[in-house]
């Protein structure tokens, strides 16, 4: 949608994967993204660690750290500039209620965030929250100015109680998508183009928000980073679900955009 809608979004939020998604619509590594990380799943064929020494450096899963490298790989140096200089961008990251036993208590939290999704299925999640997570957008331009995005974007992802936990400024972090599937970026002004990954039975409405869900569930599976054909399988079915909201949303869309992820038009001054 980008080049058809000449979308040149002001102000963005992403979360998850999103923000990676986001990052490399801003560094314009959309295309590159998907070469990568379908490179990535041909040279694997086991979504668990397959023998003692890759356990010890990955854990169960080599998810983690090849999600880390297909990121490096990903926002090359000149991505990262457009990024420091581009839009407001603010990724969401999530912390666990206690910081004494992160780990462990990511076990209640996952249960409310798949309770969350079960019960209410919308975009904005309330459970998880309600046990004592705490949700916190940051600066992805000082981030990338900082040499730390590709930190930030890591740990937006970090899918409890799987992944080893990151920290970001000496606090835990776990994938911000368990508290919000729609994070708005700060000063929550302007029109906003949500885009998600996923179908909800629930969809808000708001006069300044417009939510596009995909037409179907998609292929890709989060967990699996071996099939290959799953990927391209959801890069296609995101082309025909861009077609049909151009068609539908076409004269009115010179909005914004993102990924389960949020783009919006505002100034572009984070705060």
């Amino acid at each position: 949608m980008r080049r058809p809608l000449d979308l040149k979004p002001e102000r963005i939020a992403g979360v998850s994967g999103g923000a990676l998604s986001a990052a490399c619509f801003i560094g314009d590594r959309d295309e590159k993204l998907l070469e990568v990380m379908g490179a990535a799943f041909d040279e694997r064929d086991s979504n668990v660690s397959i023998d003692w020494n890759e356990f010890e450096k990955n854990g169960l899963t080599p998810h983690q750290q090849m999600y880390r490298e297909v990121v490096r790989e990903t926002l090359d140096d000149e991505a990262v500039a457009r990024i420091a200089d581009g839009p407001c961008f603010e990724v969401l990251l999530a912390h666990p209620p206690h910081s004494g036993f992160p780990k462990l208590t990511t076990f209640p939290m996952m249960a409310a965030y798949l309770a969350d999704l079960a019960i209410r299925s919308t975009p904005h999640v309330v459970f998880p929250e309600k046990l004592g997570a705490h949700q916190e957008l940051v600066d992805a331009r000082q981030a990338a100015r900082d040499g730390m995005l590709i930190d930030l974007i890591c740990n937006a992802a970090v899918i409890p109680p799987v992944f080893n936990l990151q920290g970001w400024n000496g606090r835990k972090v776990i994938d911000g998508g368990m508290t919000s599937k729609a994070p708005m970026p700060s000063g929550n002004r302007g029109r906003t183009l949500v885009l998600l990954t996923r179908k909800f039975r629930n969809m808000p409405e708001h006069p300044h928000r417009v939510y596009v869900e995909p037409s179907r569930a998609v292929p890709a599976d989060k967990i699996d980073f071996t099939d290959h054909g799953k990927i391209l399988a959801t890069w296609d079915a995101g082309v025909e679900d861009g077609k049909a909201f151009r068609q539908a949303f076409g004269a009115t869309a010179h909005l914004v955009a993102a990924d389960s992820r949020t783009m919006r038009a505002n100034p572009a001054n984070c705060g």
